[in-house]
């Protein structure tokens, strides 16, 4: 199986990102024009997927921050309706990308007064 076997009829896939660890494992980011996925492989000869999706209409914040001096992270934490997800944590330049995609995509509430 790949990641395509795993998408919804019709979903596309709009982003990718370099490796990003969540959940003490390395997965690839993907947005689709539905959910944001962390998918990963591995095995030679049987195979093993990993899979997390949320539904972007679910995200309610984002945070984006670094940390470390000379080995610098970018470090992304999502809260959805139902829970925190754990940080993903990856090179700057990965997780500002899929911040910075991401803020496309969330829902923007009018202000109410």
């Amino acid at each position: 199986m790949v990641l395509t076997d795993f998408l919804y009829p019709g979903e596309t896939i709009v982003f990718q990102s370099g490796k990003i660890e969540s959940l003490n494992d390395n997965f690839f980011f993907y947005i689709t024009d539905q959910r944001i996925i962390l998918y990963r492989r591995r095995g030679v000869f049987f195979k093993k997927d990993r899979i997390i999706a949320e539904r972007i209409e679910d995200i309610r914040t984002m945070q984006y921050g670094e940390t470390g001096i000379f080995r610098k992270r970018g470090i992304l934490r999502i809260e959805t309706l139902s829970k925190k997800m754990d940080p993903i944590v990856g090179k700057v330049s990965d997780v500002k990308a899929i911040w910075q995609e991401m803020q496309k995509y969330l829902r923007k509430d009018p202000p109410t007064y």
